[in-house]
């Protein structure tokens, strides 16, 4: 069946995406032109399957071409805080593998782009540039590299996996074991996109039956229903549908992530509270009956609901059902309680369930940074500021602004990372600030801020990591351009330098004062030799090493801080 699956393959993405990619770089009389628009195609659909984006978008990521360095299409989410890395093959009959030469290509160009060698792409990535170093400088974005091809081979011959492992492991390795994967890697064979494809095609429509605790009802201006289901109701609907139930939604089921191990968390230690923990579920659905049976009562009501689709709660759906499907659990699951929503579609506005279902994933979920506003320290750091009218803003808000007189949350915690002398903190800081924030009675968060940090300590961090960053950005705007090695150290490198620029000058004593000046020159001076120091270490220890993973590596760093304080010493 390979061939046709191949074809309806074919037929499907150049649906999609053909009249939406820019082929003014392939010749009209070019013999392989066929082929070319569909492995484009193939690319755009990698994105367009893997994150939310529209067609449009997905079709833009392409920078198939000339000098694409191995790399088919790039996106960058800054709303999922992702970038998506593809490489594409078309494979007319399907037969054969991915070859390993190809592979490795896809693997020198991930190492350029990390290392922001922008010289080495034609001008489709240069043109993504802004993105591509935005992403790469947010301390929480996330990497996800596919291979997409039409191949029927399951898996990737011996010498193509050995090549990706040893890059998976090399931008993965940060010195921390524990810490969640920068990077992963998926091949989306010809099985996997011609499933995808029938997925999104459409199955039979899927009808539930379910009972509704406390329902309640809103009937204007759309109807809807809302109540309690019990959790053993939903590891039915897992057992039915599995994840054909989220074919609507922006998300599918992410895997392990901190929602869902706190979600099992809740399920096995306190299922009885799960309700009051847990945010719930918004379903749609063309029609929603409810039965005669419990009369008038709302202590429980009969629901069918016609064509339904789980449009926000993927993760506690996805949670409940595997959790269920041990044994031993479902004494557990007799307690557990989730909050649901029921919107009918009917006469509802057209395009109204695509609003429904992107309204409910964008709202901002609370975040460990949420809760420091009320930490005792940071109300203390803010109102000794207040008083020389300096805003300190420990709340997330989209109104406030940055200026001289006024910081934020992150910005203070990055600044008295780098200025505390200790590079863990300071890799820390580049590598996932969100770390931070995890446990507010001990641990890193209290190395940073406790009661014997004031609040012109650290408005003057923020002052010193500011005018360390006006350097670093003098720095680059010198360079003839804005690639390769010694930009990558400006770029990647911008939270060491400022740590081993304090050491320099020893600046922390002065720092409690709220006169405390900057002298510019002395500093200056200083960044520019530290950016000389850590460009020599490289090049003896590090120089085929990727900067945007080094620089976020503990023990590399600390090997590098240390070598060059020596430097100082000796000096």
């Amino acid at each position: 069946m390979s061939v046709i699956h191949i074809n309806q393959i074919s037929s499907k993405i150049s649906d999609l995406f053909k009249d939406k990619l820019d082929l003014s770089d392939i010749g009209v009389n070019d013999i392989h032109k066929d082929d070319k628009i569909i492995t484009r195609c193939l690319a755009a659909y990698a994105v367009y399957n893997t994150i939310e984006c529209s067609i449009e978008e997905a079709a833009n990521s392409i920078v198939d071409g000339g000098d694409d360095n191995g790399i088919d299409a790039i996106y960058y989410s800054p709303v999922h805080r992702r970038m998506i890395i593809v490489q594409s093959k078309w494979s007319k009959d399907g037969t054969g593998e991915p070859e390993s030469a190809g592979v490795a290509k896809f693997c020198n160009g991930i190492r350029d782009l990390f290392n922001l060698n922008f010289d080495r792409f034609n001008y489709k990535v240069k043109k993504q540039q802004i993105d591509i170093e935005k992403a790469l400088g947010e301390y929480d974005t996330r990497y996800s590299l596919i291979f997409i091809d039409t191949c029927i081979s399951q898996v990737l011959a011996v010498h193509s996996t050995r090549i990706l492992e040893d890059l998976l492991n090399e931008m993965n390795n940060t010195g921390d074991e524990n810490a969640e994967k920068l990077v992963t890697f998926v091949r989306l064979n010809q099985s996997k996109v011609h499933s995808s494809l029938a997925l999104s095609a459409g199955n039979e429509p899927i009808d539930l039956e379910l009972g509704l605790i406390n329902w309640g009802v809103v009937s204007e201006p759309y109807k809807a229903y809302y109540g309690m289901v019990a959790g053993k109701e939903i590891v039915e609907w897992w057992k039915n549908y599995n994840t054909r139930l989220f074919e609507k939604n922006i998300r599918q089921v992410l895997g392990k992530t901190d929602v869902n191990v706190e979600i099992e968390k809740t399920l096995s230690e306190n299922p009885d509270l799960f309700w009051y923990y847990n945010n719930g579920i918004t379903i749609i659905a063309d029609k929603i009956d409810k039965s005669i049976v419990g009369g008038g009562s709302r202590d429980l009501g009969a629901f069918k609901l016609t064509n339904t689709a789980i449009v926000n709660g993927a993760q506690t759906v996805s949670s409940i059902g595997r959790f269920g499907q041990c044994v031993e659990n479902a004494d557990k699951l007799d307690n557990v309680k989730v909050t649901i929503r029921m919107i009918q579609l009917s006469e509802t506005p057209e395009n109204f369930d695509k609003e429904v279902t992107r309204t409910n994933n964008r709202q901002n979920r609370i975040e460990n940074r949420d809760f420091v506003s009320q930490d005792p320290e940071q109300v203390r750091i803010k109102t000794e500021l207040m008083i020389d009218s300096i805003d300190y803003n420990i709340m997330r808000s989209e109104n406030f602004k940055y200026s001289e007189k006024s910081f934020d949350l992150i910005e203070a915690t990055t600044s008295l990372a780098c200025i505390s002398g200790k590079t863990s903190l300071a890799v820390q800081a580049k590598g996932g600030i969100g770390k931070f924030f995890e446990n507010l009675e001990k641990g890193i968060y209290k190395e940073i801020f406790n009661p014997s940090v004031s609040g012109y300590f650290v408005y003057n961090s923020v002052k010193i990591a500011r005018e360390v960053d006006q350097i670093i950005l003098s720095e680059i705007e010198k360079l003839d351009r804005k690639s390769g090695r010694k930009y990558g150290i400006l770029v990647h490198g911008n939270r060491m330098i400022a740590l081993l620029t304090v050491l320099k000058l020893r600046l922390k004593s002065e720092m409690n004062k709220i006169d405390f000046e900057i002298d510019k020159v002395l500093m200056s001076k200083t960044v520019k030799e530290i950016i000389e120091q850590i460009n020599t270490f490289l090049i003896e220890k590090y120089p085929e090493s990727i900067l945007g993973t080094l620089f976020k590596n503990s023990s590399k760093c600390n090997e590098m801080s240390n070598e060059i304080e020596s430097s100082w010493n000796k000096g």
